[in-house]
């Protein structure tokens, strides 16, 4: 024999009409919940049930689907079968709508509580209760959900600053969050640095082991880079690509060239001191100064702020020449090599430290004459 169910039967209204009307808590220790007269209504998939501006005249009882709360075309919320929705803008005269209510399935029905017949039931009093604790738990758990969103938003800050330099996020800003970031044509110092001959050391040494080494001789090099106000761009392979930006007036270039020279030094003493074994891992470092276009560059599924255009190659040549490349100068290539253009805007300080000049046959570029130390 079936159990009795625990739900008291109301006339007027079919089993899953009454079994809403009775759970959702809005007739909670209510003898006659039908003097509320709740009607019946269906919506389909995208019809609004109320809009902003709207009288607040009724709540609703979600009976079958479910309902979206939207502000702003943005899903706040998604409250489903046996759920009140509505009763927020209820207390008060002449409240109005601030959400718009939304079907968020194929086949959504409500039952409709008329404001009217909750102040002229007997037990009204017992009914603004329940309401009031109904707005109670929805706050309770907005607040643990905000909570929990103003966590996951500290996480993501931290996951997207580890990918991206703190320019590249500003630009995507001024952009706004759904679009690339525009294209601009600036002057930047280029940066191209890489770990001489550490490729030979991977395939002999395990994974982890080299896992450690690139960290630090990354960390090596981002943290002077970083601390002299660059940007970090990308990391390729055991090398690397910064910048910095200039600004309009031409006397801030010779302190950002400073202030990039200063980088490169603190860099390459730090990879020094990294050793495999006996062996001391040493840097080249390329710096050139030049016009670049800067902006998100990819495809429409992936894309990433970077710079390109000659000037981007330029830099990275001058990191990549050989002793074999010079063709006027004598002694050895200093690990950091400045362009001409670079040089130029150097202190006399600066440039005596970057005396030894070279002239290079660059591929696919030509001549070049190069600074080095």
């Amino acid at each position: 024999m079936a159990a009795k169910s625990s739900i008291t039967r109301i006339k007027e209204l079919n089993i899953d009409q009454e079994e809403a009307l009775l759970l959702c808590g809005l007739v909670d220790d209510v003898q006659d919940p039908l003097a509320l007269e709740p009607r019946p209504y269906r919506y389909a998939e995208g019809e609004s049930i109320c809009r902003p501006g709207d009288p607040a005249e009724c709540l609703w009882i979600i009976v079958t689907g479910s309902v979206a709360v939207r502000l702003n075309d943005q899903t706040l919320f998604v409250r489903r079968r046996n759920e009140v929705i509505g009763e927020q803008h209820l207390v008060g005269n002449g409240y109005r709508r601030i959400y718009e209510l939304v079907a968020d399935e194929s086949n959504v029905e409500v039952l409709i509580i008329d404001k009217t017949k909750i102040e002229a039931h007997p037990e009204s009093g017992v009914l603004w209760r329940n309401i009031a604790k109904i707005i109670s738990i929805k706050l309770r758990n907005a607040t643990r959900k905000t909570a929990s969103l103003g966590r996951q938003l500290a996480d993501d800050t931290r996951i997207l600053h580890a990918y991206t330099n703190q320019y590249a996020l500003s630009r995507r800003m001024q952009s706004g969050g759904e679009n690339q970031a525009d294209y601009v044509v600036e002057r930047a110092v280029i940066w191209f640095s890489d770990v001489v001959n550490f490729s030979r050391f991977t395939l002999k040494t395990s994974p982890e082991r080299i896992a450690d080494v690139v960290q630090r001789f990354f960390n090596a090099q981002t943290t002077p880079v970083l601390d002299c106000g660059g940007h970090i761009d990308k990391f390729i392979g055991d090398g690397l690509m910064a910048f910095w930006v200039m600004k309009d007036k031409r006397e801030s270039a010779a302190a950002i060239c400073a202030e990039a020279v200063n980088a490169a030094e603190q860099a390459a003493k730090n990879v020094s001191e990294i050793k495999i074994g006996n062996e001391p891992l040493s840097l080249r470092i390329g710096l050139h100064l030049g016009l670049v276009v800067s902006g998100d560059f990819g495809s429409a599924t992936r894309h990433q702020f970077t710079m390109i255009g000659p000037e981007v190659n330029k830099a990275a040549r001058l990191e990549q020449i050989h002793s074999d490349d010079i063709e006027q100068g004598e002694g050895a290539l200093g690990g950091i090599r400045l362009s001409q253009e670079f040089w130029n805007e150097l202190s006399e300080f600066h440039k005596g430290k970057f005396s030894h000049q070279f002239l290079v046959k660059a591929k696919n570029i030509g001549e070049l004459d190069v600074f080095t130390n």
